[in-house]
């Protein structure tokens, strides 16, 4: 199996190699430098919009099946028809990336419950294996997830075993595998719960980590190239944290320490593995130098998460295509992280700080990503303020504050990596290339400030407020899903509007050819797309169209 890795590596080195070529043509019109086929965890924009602005900011065109195919809410997808879109498409791509959720289970939501059995999932999702062996050259990625503690609110009754379960799991590790206490609270949870919904999570459990050593067993026969298992939402202690031991106990006995990782985190991967794909296409991997705005990474835990965050950190870099560096001289990108402050530490003082390091850098002409981590599912609304009011924007190569810490993170980083790693290249790549990439990448910084700022921290609070006054439920508009949508499609569009205000007008680089440098000037928002997904407001599609002249 070594020889088959071998030969493997030794023919995607030559695929690569010429794929960066000639693909641009004599007129010099836009052609992609390569073509991914995703198959995202499920429908929602960190699914499948963040990937695919990631990649084409880098050249990349990200292709994703049909919406009939990837289902919607709780509604799963059809793992059967995505395997025959993958075997039916796969000759036109140079790469793949793959959830396992997707194929085996219909999505995120699907691998939540114990609906579908071991086998039929199984049977869905030998594609992958297929698809290695049609195409040994081209990079298959692929991703799972390590079940997370709660069940998915769907309802507002379903709200209510999501607090229960996380409890429950909590405590079952606690008591029954490690000895503490808690017996009692835990006797009670298991009276309460009803046993239908207390198996169900369980089979699903069960199901879900014998596909996860599967994985792991198909990287060592070579027919993945990476794998990430990522930790959903968790905790320090849980039924996850004796799952996760075994899969870490199995990948070291295998020696596939540097093809497997395990994380906390789940819809920033497909961005992580797109930015892996790009820097493989590139032959590069960025340096990362980290600093911490607050306490360093080695003494916090970040919320729903069950690891230090620092080793956090370093495996979304590495899975990323990236590397972490201790002297900063030798970084290609600064990653600025807004942590907590520690005790006793005025808060607008670290703020202030990292602000100001933030224009230090820039000035000195570095590249610098922000991962604002702090605050679960939004920006850190007084840092982000303070950023805006002080820096140009449009200079930070990325930014996220979107949900859990390792959202943002992987968000952040694979953004950066993507994106410098498509700058780095000086030839091979014509102008109007290099135009259509620049669009896209500032679209989506723009995407993510009034996203994460305007979104969740202005248009999601009112949202809920306009909720209660019509009598609906946040987790299941119902027939309200219109009059929602219309008010989140007003109040978003103009979040959007306001922070198109640090863009509009600011020369920006688009790339380089030779000796010779490349701008354009941010000269229009021409239009946002604002939609809910799902019929809650969790999360909302928002898609800004911008021009540059």
């Amino acid at each position: 199996m070594n020889r088959l890795r071998k030969f493997f590596t030794v023919c995607l080195a030559v695929l690569l190699l010429f794929s960066t070529v000639g693909m641009v043509n004599a007129e010099g019109n836009k052609k992609d430098l390569a073509t991914i086929l995703l198959v995202p965890l499920d429908d929602r924009p960190a699914n499948v919009y963040f990937p695919t602005e990631v990649g084409a900011a880098a050249g990349v065109d990200v292709v994703t099946p049909p919406k009939e195919m990837i289902g919607m809410f709780t509604q799963p997808g059809n793992g059967k028809e995505i395997s025959k879109w993958l075997l039916e498409n796969g000759d036109q791509a140079d790469g793949f990336v793959i959830s396992t959720s997707m194929l085996a289970y219909g999505g995120l939501v699907a691998s939540r419950t114990g609906v579908k059995s071991l086998e039929d999932a199984i049977e869905d999702i030998q594609v992958i294996k297929q698809l290695k062996q049609l195409y040994p050259e081209k990079p298959v990625y692929v991703f799972d997830t390590i079940q997370r503690l709660a069940v998915t609110a769907i309802s507002d009754e379903y709200l209510k075993y999501y607090s229960q379960i996380s409890e429950w799991a909590v405590l079952y590790d606690k008591v029954v595998n490690l000895g503490m206490e808690g017996k009692a609270r835990l006797d009670e949870l298991e009276s309460i719960i009803p046993d239908a919904v207390l198996q169900d999570y369980k089979n699903a459990r069960a199901r879900n980590h014998s596909v996860n050593n599967l994985m792991i067993d198909w990287v060592n026969e070579g027919y993945i190239d990476h794998l990430i298992l990522a930790q959903d939402d968790a905790a320090p202690y849980g039924l996850h944290r004796a799952e996760r031991e075994l899969l870490l106990d199995k990948v070291n006995k295998l020696r596939v320490e540097d093809q497997v990782a395990v994380f906390p985190g789940a819809d920033e991967v497909g961005v992580v593995l797109v930015s892996r794909f790009v820097n493989k296409l590139f032959h590069t991997s960025p340096a990362f130098f980290i600093e911490y705005g607050g306490i360093h990474g080695d003494d916090w835990t970040a919320p729903f998460e069950d690891t230090t965050f620092d080793y956090n950190v370093q495996k979304h870099i590495v899975s990323a295509g990236g590397r972490v560096v201790d002297n900063e001289k030798e970084a290609d990108i600064h990653l600025l992280l807004n942590t907590p402050s520690s005790a006793g530490t005025d808060r607008s003082v670290d703020i202030t700080r990292l602000v100001t390091r933030t224009n230090e850098l820039l000035s000195n002409g570095k590249q610098v990503a922000i991962g604002d981590v702090l605050i679960v599912n939004k920006a850190d609304e007084a840092f982000v303020t303070e950023l805006a009011e002080n820096v140009d924007l449009t200079k930070i190569l990325s930014y996220s504050g979107w949900n859990t810490a390792g959202n943002a993170l992987g968000i952040t980083v694979g953004h950066a990596a993507a994106r410098t790693a498509f700058l780095e290249q000086k030839s091979g790549i014509g102008v109007p290339l290099y135009e259509q990439a620049a669009e896209t990448h500032y679209e989506f910084l723009l995407h993510r400030y009034a996203k994460d700022q305007g979104y969740k921290n202005v248009v999601h609070p009112a949202a809920r407020q306009y909720i209660q006054q019509i009598g609906a439920s946040e987790w299941d508009l119902g027939s309200k899903y219109t009059l929602v949508n219309n008010f989140v499609k007003e109040k978003l569009t103009a979040e959007t509007e306001k922070w198109y205000q640090y863009f509009d007008g600011k020369e920006v680089y688009i790339g380089s050819r030779g000796n010779k440098d490349f701008f354009k000037t941010i000269s229009s928002l021409e239009s946002v797309h604002v939609n809910l997904p799902w019929p809650r407001i969790f999360e909302a599609e928002l898609e800004p169209d911008l021009e540059l002249k």
